[in-house]
C-alpha cells in the first residue's frame, strides 16, 4: 500500500462538485488537446565547427589590439578614453572567442592555438571543460517568450554555459534543473605582465565587477539569454497538458530545482506554480529580478515544480515533504539564518499549496471530511499517520513572508463549468490516489467520510478548485498566520471595476483576503506573473523584506 493511500482513501469523495452548463470553455478545450497531440522533439544546444568568417581575423593581430585596450583601462587617468577602448576590446575578444570556441579540439588546445590559455574553475569562474558546452549570449534564441531583453553594458563578452542533466521523469541529483543548467559568464581575456593571456570565465551571478590593473571596470552581462535558454531546452513548459491530464508521468519531477548551488548567506525565495503550468510561469519574473545587484546579493531563487492534475490538498502535502527535504539539505550546508527568513511566491493553485502549508490547521480539515476521530477509524498505523501528515500537519517554519498571484482562496467558478467537469474526468490520478488501489481502505473508511459515497469517482485538481469544495471551504476558515507577513498582487483584465472585477479565472471576492500588508490590484489577466507591474511590486516586497530583517 502507498505511503499516501490513506490521505487518498480518507478525502476521495470529499472534492467533488456538481457541474454546471458552459459554452465558452470548449474553445479552451480545443486548445488544451491540439497541445496535448503536438509533441515535438527537444532542441540541441548550437555547436560551431567554424569559425564564423567575421571572426576570421589572425589572432596575433586580435591580441595586440585587446592588450593595448587592456592598458588604457588599467590607466585611471585615461577614464575619457575607457568607452572606446572598450568596445574595441570587447570586439576583439568577441572575435576571439569564437576561434577558441569552434572546433574539434579541447579547449585547451584550441587555447593555446591561438596564444592564450584558459584560468582553472575556481569561486569566481569556470573552466569550459567542466560544461557541455558555452555559446555567446547574442546566439540564444527563445527571446520571444520573455517580456524584455535585460543587458548590462560593460567589460568582456557575455556567455552561457550548458551543464546537461536528465530530461523530464528522469532521475537526477536532488534539486538539479531538468534537461540542463544554463550559466550565466563573462568572458574576459586578461592581460598580466609577462604572461600568457589568460582567458577567464567569470561567474556573472556572484560577480559584478573586475579590477584592471588598479583601475574598476562593471563586468558586462545578458541577463535574460541564461533564461531564455533554459525554457528553450527544457520540457517542462511543453508538457503541460499532459502534466494535468497524466500526473502519475510526472510525479517524479515533484520537487525543488536550485537555479544556483545553495548558498547559506542568502535567502530562498521560493516560486510556486498554479494548475496547467510550470515552474516557466516565473520565467518574466526571474528576468526581472535577476539584473538586481541588491536580489542577486541577498536572495536565491528556487523553484517548485509537480503535477497540476492532483487534488491541492494533495500537492499541498507533497509541498511541505520536499519543502522539509530541501531545508534539511539546505541546513547541511551552514547556518540556516537566512533560510529562516524565507519569502514564498505562490500563483494560482500554488498559492493554495502555500498557504495551507504555513498555516496550522489544528483540526479544522480533518473535521471537514471525518466525523470520528483519528484513532478510531479502522486504518492501519501506516494510513492514519498519512491521514494526519495531510491533514492534522505541523506548517512549515521557515517562510517568514508570503505572496499571493492570482490566488483562488475561496475557489474558482470556472471549476463548476460542465467542460471543466468533463475535462477533469480525463484526468488520470496518480496511482497512489486511485481507486484500484486504495478500494478496500475506502470501503473501510466510508462510513466515516462525511456524508460522502466512497464509490464516488477520485478527486482532481479542477474539481478540488471548486467555490464548494470541502478543502476550499475549509481552508477559508483558517486565518492566516500571524507571524508570517502577506501580499496579495491581483488582476483586474483592466477594467479597473474592483471588488466587481475577476482576473478572467478567479474573481475579486477569492483572490481577496484580510489580513495583508498590501493587496496590488494590476491591469492582467490571470497571468500576473508575467506582468511588469507584477515584477515591480515583487521587488518593492522583498527590499521590504532586506529593511525588515533583524540579522545582524
Amino acid at each position: 500500500m502507498s505511503q499516501l493511500s490513506g490521505l487518498g482513501s480518507g478525502l476521495a469523495a470529499g472534492f467533488l462538485v456538481r457541474p454546471r452548463m458552459s459554452s465558452p470553455v470548449v474553445r479552451i478545450c480545443l486548445v488544451l488537446f491540439a497541445a496535448l497531440l503536438c509533441q515535438c522533439g527537444l532542441p540541441s544546444i548550437p555547436q560551431c565547427r567554424r569559425v564564423p568568417s567575421a571572426s576570421r581575423v589572425p589572432a596575433p593581430a586580435l591580441i595586440a589590439e585587446a592588450r593595448g585596450d587592456w592598458v588604457i583601462l588599467a590607466d585611471g587617468s585615461r577614464a575619457k578614453e575607457w568607452p572606446a577602448a572598450r568596445d574595441r576590446y570587447n570586439a576583439a575578444v568577441a572575435k576571439l572567442f569564437d576561434q577558441l570556441r569552434c572546433g574539434h579540439d579541447d579547449w585547451d588546445t584550441r587555447a593555446a592555438a591561438i596564444g592564450t590559455r584558459i584560468a582553472a574553475s575556481g569561486d569566481q569562474s569556470l573552466h569550459p571543460a567542466v560544461l557541455d558546452a558555452l555559446i555567446p549570449a547574442n546566439k540564444v534564441n527563445g527571446r520571444r517568450k520573455i517580456n524584455a531583453n535585460h543587458l548590462t553594458a560593460g567589460l568582456g563578452v557575455p556567455v552561457v554555459g550548458w551543464t546537461e542533466t536528465s530530461p523530464v521523469g528522469q532521475p537526477r541529483e536532488k534539486f538539479q534543473l531538468p534537461n540542463g543548467q544554463p550559466s550565466n559568464l563573462t568572458a574576459t581575456l586578461d592581460f598580466e605582465r609577462g604572461s600568457i593571456p589568460t582567458w577567464h570565465f567569470r561567474k556573472r551571478w556572484r560577480q559584478d565587477e573586475m579590477n584592471v590593473g588598479a583601475a574598476n571596470h562593471t563586468l558586462a552581462a545578458d541577463w535574460t539569454a541564461p533564461n531564455a535558454l533554459f525554457w528553450k531546452m527544457c520540457e517542462l513548459d511543453d508538457l503541460l497538458i499532459q502534466n494535468v491530464i497524466l500526473p502519475d508521468r510526472f510525479t517524479e519531477e515533484t520537487g525543488v530545482y536550485f537555479i544556483t548551488p545553495y548558498d547559506p548567506d542568502k535567502i530562498p525565495v521560493v516560486f510556486v506554480h498554479g494548475l496547467v503550468s510550470s515552474p516557466d510561469a516565473f520565467k518574466n519574473l526571474v528576468n526581472e529580478l535577476s539584473p538586481e545587484p541588491w536580489f542577486r546579493e541577498n536572495y536565491q531563487i528556487w523553484l517548485y515544480n509537480y503535477p497540476t492534475g492532483s487534488p491541492w490538498i494533495y500537492s499541498s502535502m507533497r509541498f511541505r515533504e520536499v519543502m522539509r527535504d530541501a531545508c534539511a539539505h539546505a541546513r547541511s550546508k551552514g547556518h540556516d539564518h537566512k533560510l529562516e527568513r524565507m519569502v514564498v511566491v505562490g500563483h494560482s493553485m500554488g498559492g493554495l499549496l502555500a498557504r495551507s502549508s504555513i498555516t496550522n490547521p489544528g483540526t479544522t480539515f480533518y473535521d471537514a471530511f471525518f466525523n470520528k476521530p483519528l484513532n478510531q477509524l479502522p486504518l492501519g498505523d501506516q494510513e492514519r499517520r498519512l491521514v494526519s501528515d495531510g491533514l492534522l500537519y505541523q506548517p512549515l517554519t521557515e517562510p517568514e513572508r508570503v505572496v499571493y498571484m492570482a490566488v483562488p482562496h475561496r475557489g474558482s467558478p470556472m471549476a463548476n463549468m460542465t467542460v471543466s467537469m468533463w475535462i477533469s474526468r480525463l484526468i488520470r490520478i496518480p496511482k497512489t490516489l486511485t481507486v484500484e488501489l486504495l478500494d478496500s481502505t475506502m470501503l473501510a473508511v466510508g462510513d466515516a467520510v462525511q456524508g460522502q459515497n466512497p464509490a464516488n469517482r477520485m478527486p482532481t485538481s479542477i474539481n478540488s478548485l471548486s467555490p464548494q469544495n470541502r478543502a476550499t471551504l475549509a481552508l477559508d476558515k483558517l486565518p492566516l498566520p500571524e507571524k508570517i507577513e502577506a501580499h496579495s498582487v491581483i488582476g483586474d483584465r483592466g477594467r479597473g471595476d474592483t471588488p466587481d472585477s475577476s482576473d478572467g479565472v478567479v474573481p475579486y471576492w477569492s483572490s481577496h483576503v484580510t489580513p495583508v500588508a498590501s493587496e496590488k490590484i494590476i491591469p492582467s489577466n490571470h497571468g500576473v506573473p508575467d506582468h511588469p507591474e507584477a515584477a515591480e511590486d515583487l521587488k518593492r516586497i522583498l527590499k521590504l523584506h532586506l529593511r525588515s530583517s533583524t540579522d545582524q
